[in-house]
């Protein structure tokens, strides 16, 4: 019998320890926040924020990596000739911004191209 009131005992304190971590549990704000919808929109919000924000940043790291690696694996004879394309591809893509635009405001003459002047 003694040892079957150790055991009740052993269960009792063992209810009463998960008791005090259910109550420390209500007493979370992460748990506080799931009962106010807007709290939960704004802090869902700002996971999906940060969620993106480090998606886009992981995924610059890794394309820069990927462009430098590539530029060392350009001197490789089979694959030189491909990577030195997708290099030229993406420095292509850096100087269309350096292009002068065409002056759209004038009219264009019969006869005359509207191409911006050359500067020396």
């Amino acid at each position: 019998m003694s040892e079957s009131t150790k055991t009740e005992q052993q269960l009792a304190a063992a209810v009463t320890d998960l008791t005090k971590e259910v109550g420390k549990l209500k007493d979370l704000e992460f748990i506080r926040v799931f009962k106010h919808p807007w709290k939960f929109m704004w802090f869902s919000f700002l996971k999906g924020l940060m969620v993106g924000f480090g998606g886009v940043l992981g995924a610059s790291v890794l394309v820069a990596i990927f462009v430098y690696l590539l530029g060392q694996i350009s001197v490789v004879p089979i694959l030189g000739d491909v990577v030195q394309d997708v290099l030229t591809e993406i420095g292509l893509e850096k100087n269309l911004e350096k292009i002068p635009q065409l002056d759209t405001e004038q009219p264009i003459e019969s006869g005359k191209q509207n191409v911006p002047d050359k500067k020396p």
